[in-house]
């Protein structure tokens, strides 16, 4: 909370005033007006150092132990259109809850961490007429139609997810209105090209901030999910399915293809049963039920080499019997995923991974020939020296 001068000057008066009234000679008035600015000079600048910094002020209510539902601050106004084309402004909004947070689409680390917890929350509140807003840090590349692709891979059937095309010119002031960061990478050669915040930020149906969470707590995301129903007028904890879930449907409820099948993302779990792993800190790992296991509970632990790309923990997510369905099934998928009846395979040229070739598979053309893509990134590589890998 910011301390005005007036305020500070008044607080050291109020605590020196008696004291100064009845004791203070008058030759000493000078020495006691200087120690009086002095404290309040110290008071202003230790306020502005404690205080956090409005794009730093969504993290630090994040970070409170005690919460509550009480307004914090009102969205701001924008106007984007989402991965539909549809504009989108909290006039749009009003009249829902709604939870929002801060992603793009080529992002390799924190953005598939927030999109699965989008999903997971998505899943947690089925049928709580409530939406779940993303707004894109990445202007200059995620256009609706690309945003729709990333809405797609991730959760195809969700109707509540409106992910939103911002331009260069307004996200700052979206950003600030929001107190997240969202900002260009400096550093040299970096993973991801721009930095922003992890935080989900919940907002009442008249257009009021009520509450930041942090992502990667587990309490914070169960927090998220019951303030959720809460504003929503609903009560209690959602029922669970009343038949178990197969482990082809959990592996497709929770998103687990949305990184995994893509190798620059992720590690392949195709044909991962007794297959050697090398981790962070120079160790080795064989995988197995245990080691899947642990990868979904703490997946942190273990972390195979070369993935700057957090996932999230399934702890509380999954029944007891439902992780150890969906290990036995992660252990049980093939060499290779199975191509598409109606689609050729591919080569990528640039990671050499196998791509099944549909109408919305990325492609590239060079001297008279046509090239397939696992991703963009290698895409991306291949356009900026399309020699290096055809010889041509």
């Amino acid at each position: 909370m910011e301390i005005s001068a007036s305020a500070a000057m008044a607080a050291v008066y109020q605590q020196i005033g008696p004291v100064y009234w009845t004791c203070v000679k008058p030759q000493h008035w000078v020495v006691v007006f200087g120690v009086a600015f002095g404290l309040s000079a110290a008071l202003i600048f230790g306020a502005k150092l404690l205080r956090p910094s409005k794009l730093q002020q969504a993290e630090a209510f994040a970070e409170q132990k005690e919460r509550s539902l009480e307004p914090l601050w009102p969205a701001p106004s924008f106007a984007y259109r989402d991965q539909h084309g549809a504009t989108v402004t909290p006039d749009t909004l009003r009249g829902k809850v709604w939870v929002a947070n801060f992603i793009f689409t080529q992002c390799r680390t924190i953005c598939p961490l927030l999109s699965a917890k989008m999903v997971q929350l998505q899943r947690q509140l089925a049928g709580v007429d409530v939406r779940f807003v993303s707004f894109s840090v990445d202007p200059a590349h995620d256009t609706p139609e690309v945003l729709a692709a990333y809405a797609q891979r991730w959760h195809a059937e969700e109707t509540r997810w409106l992910l939103l095309a911002t331009d260069e010119q307004t996200l700052p002031a979206t950003a600030a209105g929001f107190h997240v960061t969202a900002k260009k990478n400096d550093a040299p050669d970096p993973v991801d090209p721009i930095i922003h915040s992890g935080v989900f930020v919940l907002v009442d149906s008249q257009g009021l901030v009520r509450g930041v969470y942090d992502s990667e707590h587990k309490e914070d995301f169960q927090a998220l999910a019951k303030d959720l129903r809460s504003l929503s007028g609903l009560s209690g904890v959602p029922v669970p399915p009343s038949t178990p879930r197969s482990g082809e449907v959990l592996y497709h409820e929770l998103s687990c293809a949305a990184c995994h099948e893509r190798p620059e993302l992720a590690p392949p779990l195709y044909g991962l049963q007794g297959r050697r792993r090398e981790l962070e800190g120079a160790q080795l790992v064989t995988a197995d039920a245990a080691y899947v296991r642990e990868s979904l509970l703490v997946p942190d632990a273990k972390r195979v080499l070369g993935y700057p790309l957090r996932m999230p923990t399934y702890d509380g997510v999954v029944t007891e019997a439902e992780l150890q369905t969906l290990v036995d099934y992660v252990l049980s998928l093939p060499e290779q995923a199975p191509p598409d009846e109606h689609a050729h395979v591919e080569v990528d040229p640039v990671c050499h991974m196998k791509v099944r070739v549909t109408d919305g598979s990325l492609s590239a053309s060079f001297d008279g020939g046509t090239w397939w893509f696992c991703a963009e990134v290698c895409r991306d590589r291949f356009l900026r020296n399309p020699r290096a890998f055809t010889g041509r």
